[in-house]
């Protein structure tokens, strides 16, 4: 039987507790077999998650201090340490049933990579993987970070790429607990393409990833 295509979800801008209520609610619904697999794309306000071994050393503001800069911090159940999403970020969650796609997590992982990239090719910028250190990169600097939770077989959270995202809040944390520098796609271009054209590059190059047979070696 053929696995049906990804539906596509926008929740626009959108707080980031709202956004986590919502998707674990289709998650846990996906896990009962019920719905479609999907892609939901949306942009959050300032926030901090910090993920399953997240070292809160990697936050370098106190309370006080992230108060003041409007920043909560959620702790979540995806994998990774501390990310930050803020306006000018393309989120994309997934929330996709592996055993109905197929689907390896190393294989999914390295499909939203490549996507990610290639999706950043479509705006004059060249990203790449680096098996070393998840997400995509231009040179050194992280343009993209990646981080998922899968449970009773689907997945849950996603991928954030800097479109027109203020940096500057990057350096309140050790971002992914790394001490690189992080970029966007308008820093990398000199002009900061439209949200929604990105959301649309990227769930397209999705699709085809994950839609795609595993590559031969």
């Amino acid at each position: 039987m053929a696995t049906k295509p990804f539906k596509r979800i926008n929740w626009g801008l959108i707080p980031y507790p709202k956004a986590l209520e919502r998707m674990r609610r289709l998650h846990a619904a996906r896990a009962q077999d019920k719905g479609r697999d999907m892609f939901i794309c949306c942009e959050h306000p300032h926030v901090l998650t910090l993920g399953r071994h997240a070292e809160p050393d990697n936050i370098l503001l106190n309370d006080e201090e992230l108060a003041a800069k409007g920043l909560t911090v959620f702790k979540v159940e995806r994998g990774g340490q501390v990310t930050y999403h803020g306006p000018g970020q393309a989120v994309v969650y997934l929330v996709v049933s592996l055993l109905r796609r197929g689907l390896g997590v190393r294989r999914l992982v390295e499909g939203i990579t490549q996507a990610v990239c290639d999706a950043a090719a479509e705006f004059g910028v060249k990203a790449t993987g680096d098996p070393e250190r998840p997400g995509a990169w231009v040179g050194g600097r992280k343009l993209a970070a990646i981080g998922l939770a899968v449970r009773q077989g689907v997945t849950m959270h996603g991928l954030a790429l800097n479109v027109s995202t203020n940096l500057n809040y990057f350096g309140y944390i050790k971002a992914c607990g790394l001490d690189a520098v992080t970029t966007s796609l308008a820093q990398e271009s000199g002009q900061p393409p439209p949200l929604p054209q990105v959301h649309d590059a990227l769930c397209a190059h999705l699709e085809q990833e994950l839609d795609a047979p595993a590559p031969a070696y």
